[in-house]
């Protein structure tokens, strides 16, 4: 009994903080809340500097053009082309020269020249995750960190989303896959890049953007004079990815620390019920199986930290899974790759020590290749500047390759 006033005290705040926590989730439901909670696309994180001068943000002169792409919708998305280190020097003098800030002439100046010209360039278009803008904390860093493999080819190609930075509109799930397909659109008439030199690289909310873009190419749901027409991108990297909105937000942990539905995993129909006030589902596990499905020389890359704690890194075993389904003739498809007991005898793994895993899915006659590595640095969001992605990247691009490719199964 002499506890009892311990346990009365410490009552009415668990009370207290049990309220507050369903008000939130109440909050959570309406759709302009829910909107800013998902894309957290007024939180820019640039600290007062210039999205129009990329050199605030450790570039050098002229090496990044920002300029803006004219969406089908009528929305102008906010972009960088950055050129890769080592072509830069070789042009240096003259990119100096040029006049700095958003391109106002982008066709006809000379960074676009140097891509579009080159025929054996190849091209980065990096979809960033949710919060901040393409300058945003290590986003410079591991955009630098993806071209650091072959300084004279790798182009890259960022945007901000509607919403996003200097863009216009507000985030959707159809506008964001709109805006990425709008890129893509870019990099083809206007950069003259070619699809089998092109990679989809996209990091946390990026990779839902991907699967979204490169479904719709490979289903012919393509923009301008390119609908209707089947486009095969080279290669496809989802990295910290997560199989659907809803199916995240059970796990989903702010920054690591602060839980979203998870609290809710004893109570599995109250979790239930509150997910279904999701409105952007971002389906990502039926957009790959179906990019499986209509692709006939995919390259999917699967990377995922163990130690990321705000996306487990389940949700890229089961984006591998639902891949591997697809691969499968139609009569064995239902549960036959829905666990590792299932995949051990039918993946190639191959163990890397202290830099981390990968299984490797091989699509039969097809031609597809489906990877999942699991690396061990990174967390969430340094990953992306890992050399692990780096050489995925590269390899995905077929500027790398060879002998260590090869695995035992």
């Amino acid at each position: 009994m002499a506890n009892t006033p311990i346990f009365g005290r410490a009552f009415w705040p668990l009370v207290a903080l049990g309220a507050s926590y369903f008000v939130v989730l109440g909050l959570l439901t309406v759709p302009w809340i829910q909107n800013h909670a998902i894309y957290m696309h007024k939180l820019q994180l640039t600290w007062r500097r210039d999205l129009t001068k990329p050199e605030e943000f450790g570039f050098a002169r002229n090496q990044v053009t920002p300029f803006y792409i004219d969406t089908p919708d009528s929305e102008s998305i906010f972009a960088w082309h950055i050129l890769p280190l080592r072509l830069y020097a070789s042009h240096r003098d003259t990119l100096v020269e040029e006049p700095s800030g958003i391109a106002k002439e982008f066709d006809s100046s000379l960074g676009l020249q140097l891509l579009r010209d080159d025929p054996e360039a190849r091209l980065i278009i990096s979809f960033h995750g949710n919060a901040g803008t393409v300058g945003a904390a290590w986003r410079p860093f591991y955009l630098r960190s993806l071209s650091a493999i072959d300084p004279d080819k790798i182009h890259i190609l960022t945007i901000d989303y509607r919403g996003y930075g200097l863009s216009s509109g507000t985030p959707s799930e159809e506008g964001l896959i709109t805006d990425g397909l709008s890129a893509v659109r870019w990099a083809m008439d206007v950069a003259k890049v070619s699809p089998d030199r092109i990679a989809l690289v996209g990091q946390s909310l990026g990779t839902a953007v991907t699967f979204g873009v490169a479904e719709r190419l490979v289903t012919g749901k393509g923009l301008g004079k390119h609908a209707g027409k089947k486009i095969e991108l080279g290669a496809v990297v989802s990295i910290a990815g997560f199989s659907d909105m809803r199916g995240l937000l059970s796990t989903y942990a702010i920054g690591g620390v602060i839980p979203v539905l998870s609290p809710l995993k004893p109570y599995p129909k109250v979790q239930q019920w509150f997910s279904e006030f999701c409105l952007d589902t971002w389906r990502s596990d039926q957009r790959v199986a179906s990019l499986v499905q209509n692709s006939s020389k995919l390259k999917l890359f699967l990377i995922h930290a163990k130690n990321d704690f705000e996306i487990p890194h389940e949700h890229a075993q089961k984006l591998f899974f639902a891949a591997a389904n697809a691969t499968l003739a139609e009569g064995e498809r239902e549960g036959i790759v829905k666990d590792w007991w299932t995949v051990e005898g039918r993946a190639e793994k191959r163990e890397l020590g202290a830099e981390g895993s990968m299984r490797r899915w091989n699509g039969g006659e097809a031609g597809n290749l489906v990877e999942e590595w699991i690396v061990t640095w990174g967390e969430h969001n340094r990953v992306v500047a890992s050399a692990p992605v780096s050489l995925l990247v590269a390899k995905s691009l077929g500027l790398i390759g060879g002998k260590e490719d090869r695995i035992e199964g």
